[in-house]
């Protein structure tokens, strides 16, 4: 068997979605299909059908599923390997809304299983990259209970009780489970989130899908899972959280994954080891990586896994020096 490399650079799956465009392409000259609307490219990711796959190396073409079966806990770690039920632990996503996506919320891991569901339950993370004076929806409006939320949504009047904010390039957004949220157009977002697709739906529209028939909606299950004692989160700005020259700035930490954000000159920012694997995404410039033997150039909008117990070097390759995003489980 081919020993496990040091580092994993990814090619994404591509997925088209209703409300999604072209951007990608344009801001990260992702490969995307023409005239195909590509709302969210799977950087990290080996969930079933939507996998990513090694882009170079020893294991190009490699799915990410099919690697964790065959490394499991050398591949992830030995406690996130458990902990996620023996399945990469994280989902990393970009997503380039060119319209507004559904008013949603996502459950929690007991409600899933509580309820019989195949999958786990959803908390994320965005960092905005783009935003054409965008904004995004989380957490409902002081005052809104249960009661006033379910006669909102009875009457289609969902926005009317959401919290909106504008965002911009940098800003941060945590989304627990049971926060109502969407991404309103003009923003294109990283997104680190458990390996999870379960999303309730209270709001889409009356939009078609690409089937051309109505969405589904999901109020039931929405009105179970919405934290309705809580106001919901807010953007973090960006100034205060933005780091320079070489240095880390920890954004989220949630019982799922950490997120942070590096930046590196052409000296090297260095990595020591975790326990966990950790993903790496370059969101400006552009990075030569570095672990053991191993090395790969990693341009703005790429990503590449670091398995678990590696340390690794990120060096600009410009004077300009680079930043990037690294999602990590411990």
């Amino acid at each position: 068997m081919t020993a496990l490399p040091g580092l994993l650079p990814l090619r994404p799956y591509l997925r088209e979605m209703v409300w999604g465009g072209q951007r990608l392409a344009e801001l990260y000259g992702k490969p995307l299909p023409s005239g195909v609307r590509v709302g969210e490219s799977f950087e990290v990711s080996g969930y079933p059908g939507r996998q990513s796959v090694v882009a170079e190396g020893p294991l190009a073409g490699s799915g990410l599923a099919d690697l964790a079966a065959a490394w499991g806990p050398a591949l992830v770690g030995a406690e996130a390997w458990a902990r996620a039920g023996h399945q990469i632990p994280l989902l990393v996503k970009l997503l380039d809304a060119q319209d507004d996506l559904s008013i949603q919320v996502h459950p929690d891991d007991a409600y899933v299983q509580s309820r019989g569901l195949p999958d786990r339950g959803k908390t994320e993370a965005w960092y905005v990259l783009h935003s054409d004076q965008g904004r995004v929806a989380c957490g409902l409006l002081p005052g809104v209970d249960r009661a006033a939320f379910a006669a909102a949504a009875a009457a289609g009047r969902v926005s009317d009780v959401v919290r909106f904010h504008p965002v911009r390039a940098g800003d941060v957004v945590f989304l627990p489970a049971g926060a109502v949220h969407a991404l309103c157009a003009g923003v294109v977002i990283y997104e680190v989130q458990q390996p999870s697709d379960v999303t309730f739906r209270v709001y889409d529209y009356d939009r078609p899908g690409l089937d051309g028939q109505p969405r589904e909606l999901h109020l039931e299950q929405a009105m179970e899972v919405i934290d309705f004692g809580s106001p919901g989160p807010a953007p973090i700005a960006a100034d205060p959280v933005a780091p320079a020259g070489r240095s880390l700035v920890e954004l989220v930490r949630c019982p799922y994954f950490t997120l942070s954000l590096a930046c590196a000159d052409m000296a090297g920012q260095y990595h020591p080891e975790t326990c966990g694997c950790r993903s790496v995404t370059v969101v400006e410039g552009a990075a030569l990586m570095e672990s053991g033997a191993h090395s790969c150039r990693v341009a703005a909008g790429a990503t590449v896994l670091v398995p678990a117990a590696r340390p690794f070097h990120v060096h600009a390759v410009a004077a300009g020096g680079c930043r990037y995003l690294v999602a990590a489980v411990e």
